[in-house]
């Protein structure tokens, strides 16, 4: 792959590239679906793809292709030099210096190498039959598990060149519990790792089945304001898109974030911590350089409720005038912007237990369903699988709560962390306590 990146590279200051870059990415990947409690389909794929970068008189141009033959490489530097001439100039693209890039330990296993489609299929078996074993009542509406091997690099015409093989599998079941005609909400549960040693479905299956389980025989309650525990599933349904968006240097350029202007001051409570680590090896986000070739490195977002950073890629940072933080992210099919790796919510020092006897009158919630404004931060939607909680003890599950509120309120609002963490794909996140949350009774 690097000789063909170099190639590329090479093509583009031939046809009068000032910079060039190509970045490509090789992925062998295996999918077994799970559908309505049996197995329904298995693929097994390979895909490559590379994108190539060009700078040509101050502006910039893109194109990608599917193919690893000089002629197509060729045909799509040719394509990218000509949509760089149609382009109005921007003086901030341009492309990382050579930096030296150390390979992260922890995110690529030998023995992804000979994990094959037939591997993935008993996976997929046996994650079913543990989560329909549990419970008679229990159903399993989709699901599936996917291995995946890739092989990333980039090169670019000022000395950058890197390249990484990664090994990543996932898996996930989303369905009820069905007890005569009564129907629990949905959930979804997930889990993923690097190793094929990690491979925990049984953690996975059990989590799912007593979370349905336990979201059987729900009662109405009477509208109030009161306290309000998010499972991470919640969180990341409800607060991470919104901090994400905050966080992202170009929402910031462009005036659509609420963060802008509020670097070194308190956005949050002072117990939450948050952090960008593509160097932490338990989260899917993990890799030893960004989209753009750019080392990676662990970014502290927000720390004791103050803002500390904005999450960068080389074109922000140059409008900025600070440096990349190493957030380019996206595919080799299109051009790269802001993202996150990792993204983590520190963990408390309370247990879940405590967060929950500490709670007056109140509702955790399993999973949000509703719509989420991630720049003014409002949302309102319906509480799935939520449980009510009185004097420190949960009593019964909930039906037809509504919740409401702003999530940039919310973060002033919050009272403790879990020390209980989940790994949600590429997000790190505990059980989140707030006050002062909004129900509103059917």
């Amino acid at each position: 792959m690097i000789d063909l990146l170099d190639f590329a590279v090479k093509e583009a200051q031939r046809q009068g590239a000032s910079e060039s870059e190509a970045y490509g990415i090789v992925e062998r990947e295996s999918d077994v679906f799970i559908e309505s409690n049996d197995l329904k389909q298995a693929k097994s794929q390979n895909t490559g793809a590379i994108g190539i970068r060009v700078v040509f008189a101050g502006s910039s141009g893109f194109s990608s292709v599917n193919s690893f033959r000089k002629n197509r490489i060729k045909e799509a530097v040719t394509r990218a030099v000509r949509v760089a001439r149609a382009s109005p100039q921007d003086k901030y693209s341009h492309f990382p210096d050579k930096e030296k890039i150390r390979l992260l330990n922890g995110i690529y296993d030998r023995n992804a190498e000979s994990f094959i489609s037939q591997d993935a299929a008993r996976m997929a078996k046996e994650l079913l039959e543990e989560a329909i074993s549990f419970d008679k009542r229990i159903t399993v509406d989709s699901g599936g598990f996917t291995s995946s091997l890739a092989t990333r690099s980039i090169l670019n015409s000022n000395g950058q060149s890197a390249e990484e093989k990664i090994s990543a599998f996932s898996w996930s079941l989303m369905g009820m519990a069905i007890e005569g005609t009564e129907v629990s909400s949905f959930d979804s549960q997930f889990g993923a790792c690097h190793h094929v040693k990690d491979i925990d479905i049984s953690k996975t299956a059990k989590d799912f089945a007593e979370t349905v389980l336990g979201s059987l025989h729900p009662a109405k309650i009477q509208s109030f304001v009161g306290e309000m525990i998010l499972t991470p599933a919640a969180t990341s349904e409800l607060v991470q898109d919104v901090v994400v968006h905050s966080i992202n240097s170009d929402a910031v350029q462009k005036g659509s974030s609420r963060f802008a202007g509020r670097l070194g001051k308190k956005v949050s409570s002072e117990i939450l911590e948050i952090e960008d680590d593509p160097t932490d090896t338990r989260g899917m986000g993990s890799s030893s350089f960004d989209r753009e070739g750019v080392p990676h490195r662990r970014n502290i977002v927000i720390k004791k409720g103050v803002l500390k950073k904005f999450l960068y890629n080389s074109r922000t940072a140059a409008k900025a005038g600070v440096h990349s933080t190493g957030n380019a992210g996206g595919p080799a099919t299109s051009p790269p912007v802001v993202s996150t790796t990792n993204f983590i919510i520190k963990p408390g020092r309370l247990s879940l237990d405590r967060l929950v006897s500490e709670v007056k009158k109140g509702i955790m919630i399993s999973r949000f369903s509703g719509n989420v404004d991630p720049i003014t931060g409002d949302f309102s939607g319906v509480v799935k699988g939520g449980k009510f909680v009185k004097n420190g003890s949960i009593e019964h599950a909930v039906k037809d709560v509504m919740v409401a509120g702003n999530v940039f309120k919310l973060l002033q609002r919050i009272t403790g962390l879990s020390k209980e963490h989940r790994i949600l794909y590429d997000s790190i996140l505990p059980y989140i306590r707030f006050e002062k949350a909004s129900f509103t009774g059917g």
